[in-house]
């Protein structure tokens, strides 16, 4: 483990990786915890239409990730999480001056679809830039990382106990400026010359035979589906327990907190050490019970243990899923994954949130019990299928890397400086 991390800190283009994850994560959060508190109490929507503006995004997010992933792997990763971060960057100067619902709802498509852009391009780059034995815990470090800039992101929210436009322009600044970074540090990677060759569209639908993958990708889409549930209901649920949502980046920020300070034993203990697919279901039965005590939370510190429990789920699947998908991908085709990996993602968060938000409203709002007790009996549900998966895949993974859909080969130059 000690080899792994140190040829880590070596690979100077992970670095850079790392940095841009640090800053997309630091806009991202100064955004994300005061959004629906925002929308709701500033803006008079309903939750049901907040869910919407939520789930409207997941949906672009979709369509970003998989044109997304395309892009990157034809004309560069680097020019296409630029794009990304500068359509986000556009997206929030977008909330900042919108006065309605229907632009909320047109600028968090521009925002789902910037997202969809920049995420899967940089955990292709991240997957390509390390060895296969090194990928779980790239990806559990690149976790920490983000956790990093959700804390300063939290501090920053707590401190200037805003929830108004002027985040919006904060998180615009920071994106224009991640924007910025990944141009002046990340080589250019475009292949050039006569010995590029684009793979043809109608190639691509080799993947929809890549049937392991495809099974993989249906039980990850349940996973994504609860996890989304927290950015939805937590502020919601803390507002209406604190009666302020000053407090709300604080809970975002312990959270993130205890990924950089547990994140690496999980992966040492636990992640290192068992099959993936079961962490998968740990991951899954974690973040029910953290939704599951919210409703329970009567406190700023029972929320915050509720969401650290909720947390850990999020340690346990998230390193794991990235890792899995570098697993089934072909090298060549690592952008592609990563892009449907991330519109199945985007599926998964829109049901979830628009779905979630429904059933909230109808079981009493996030002071009843009753939603959070429905929390409870769908994450247990959830894992039992998973749990089935599990047994499984988790002897085909032993056998090694699974069986792939014949595509074409590229002669493709790649750098990586390690």
């Amino acid at each position: 483990m000690s080899e792994t991390a140190s040829s880590l800190i070596k690979n100077r283009i992970y670095l850079f990786l790392l940095a841009v994850v640090f800053f997309m994560h630091v806009a991202s959060y100064l955004v994300i915890p005061i959004f629906p508190i925002f929308l709701q109490k500033v803006r008079l929507l309903s939750l049901s239409q907040v869910g919407f503006v939520l789930g409207i995004g997941s949906i672009t997010y979709q369509i970003g990730s998989l044109f997304g992933g395309l892009l990157a792997d034809r004309y560069g990763r680097r020019t296409t999480l630029i794009a990304g971060a500068i359509t986000q960057g556009i997206a929030m100067t977008g909330y900042a001056f919108s006065p309605v619902y229907i632009l909320y709802l047109l600028f968090s498509a521009i925002n789902g679809l910037g997202l969809g852009l920049l995420a899967p391009t940089v955990k292709a780059m991240i997957a390509d830039t390390v060895t296969a034995d090194e990928r779980t815990k790239a990806f559990s470090w690149r976790g920490i990382v983000a956790h990093s800039g959700i804390i300063l992101a939290g501090i920053l929210i707590t401190w200037l106990a805003l929830a108004d436009q002027r985040l919006f322009w904060a998180a615009s600044v920071f994106f224009f400026l991640l924007a910025a970074v990944a141009r002046f540090t990340l080589p250019y990677d475009r292949c050039q010359g006569e010995e590029c060759q684009s793979i043809p569209f109608a190639e691509y639908r080799q993947i929809l035979r890549h049937r392991s993958f495809l099974m993989f990708s249906i039980i990850t889409m349940i996973i994504w589906a609860l996890y989304a549930q927290f950015a939805l209901v937590m502020p919601l649920r803390a507002e209406h327990v604190l009666h302020t949502e000053n407090l709300v980046g604080l809970i975002v920020t312990i959270n993130s907190l205890s990924v950089v300070l547990l994140q690496g034993t999980l992966y040492r203990f636990i992640l290192g050490r068992i099959n993936p697919y079961v962490s998968l279901v740990a991951g899954t039965l974690m973040l029910g019970l953290g939704l599951f005590a919210l409703g329970w939370a009567d406190s700023f510190l029972t929320l915050s243990a509720s969401s650290i429990l909720f947390i850990i789920g999020e340690m346990l699947f998230m390193p794991v899923v990235d890792s899995l998908v570098g697993y089934f991908a072909k090298e060549e085709w690592l952008g592609v994954y990563f892009g449907i990996s991330n519109f199945v993602s985007g599926i998964g968060s829109a049901i979830g949130t628009s779905l979630g938000g429904s059933m909230v409203e109808r079981l009493g709002g996030v002071g009843s019990k009753a939603p959070w007790i429905s929390y409870g009996i769908t994450a247990l549900f959830f894992a039992s299928i998973l749990g089935l998966f599990a047994n499984y895949a988790r002897t085909r993974h032993k056998q090694g890397s699974p069986h792939e859909p014949t595509m074409p080969s590229l002669n493709i130059r790649k750098e990586k400086a390690k």
